[in-house]
């Protein structure tokens, strides 16, 4: 066994390897075009992801569910966004020891004024893969992390 078989063992059929790759290779594409916005793709994440509660605002287990995230790291990258002015976060009126974060108008404003960037990242990058290999990307991605989920 020489020095290096371990890792080519390890890389040779390794899905982390190979998705995080693929994670930053689209991150950077992201990252680029959403440039003039201020936003990072990482930020556009969270952004979506806290959105998607509507005016009720998004209950933080909920998106630890969504973003695969743990309380600690979520509440760590929800900092930024909550300094800006982009989203609130706020106790619930139920329950007191839940949080629920919320889109300001000012982080309403800004992924509106990020849609044509993350439209013109995504086309592109949808160009580059193809419809099929786009598609099937999407689906193996979903059903990979449901499979990961339980």
């Amino acid at each position: 066994m020489t020095r290096f078989d371990p890792a080519q063992v390890m890389t040779a059929g390794c899905l982390c390897f190979r998705t995080r790759r693929l994670s930053r290779l689209i991150t950077r594409a992201y990252d680029e075009a959403l440039r003039p916005t201020g936003l990072q793709a990482t930020q556009l994440t969270l952004l979506n992801a806290v959105a998607m509660g509507g005016a009720d605002g998004q209950p933080m287990p909920r998106l630890t569910s969504i973003l695969a995230m743990d309380a600690t790291t979520l509440s760590r990258n929800l900092r930024p966004l909550e300094r800006e002015g982009l989203i609130g976060i706020r106790q619930r009126e139920d329950d007191r020891r839940a949080r629920v974060a919320w889109v300001t108008p000012a982080g309403e404003a800004r992924l509106e004024a990020a849609l044509p960037f993350w439209r013109q990242a995504h086309s592109r990058i949808e160009a580059a893969l193809g419809p099929d290999l786009a598609d099937g990307l999407r689906e193996g991605l979903d059903a990979a992390a449901g499979a990961l989920s339980n």
